[in-house]
């Protein structure tokens, strides 16, 4: 079963565009650092790390093999598409 986020936590999520690249680019990848994530983002690796704490506390993102991040497991998408279910909402984040 798909984890059911409230529409305040979905709302905090989705309100930055920085965070949509973030999930898109974890969609691609099995886990990235925070430096990674904040190049793809165009950002510093400092703020990458405040939307990766926002993604930790909703429980989107998981923390794997020390600084590595990932997509938690309820919320990764099926093998090569760019769609994550939030339960109240299906987000397409791009082409692969």
């Amino acid at each position: 079963p798909v984890p059911v986020l409230s529409v305040d936590q979905v709302a905090s999520l989705l309100g930055n565009s920085a965070r949509w690249i973030a999930l898109r680019e974890l969609c691609k990848e099995p886990a990235l650092p925070v430096y990674e994530l904040g190049r793809r983002m165009g950002i510093t690796p400092a703020a990458a790390s405040k939307h990766v704490a926002l993604m930790l506390r909703i429980g989107v993102v998981t923390g794997v093999y020390g600084r590595l991040y990932a997509l938690a497991p309820a919320f990764r998408p099926a093998p090569g598409t760019l769609e994550i279910d939030f339960g109240h909402c299906v987000v397409r984040l791009g082409r692969p």
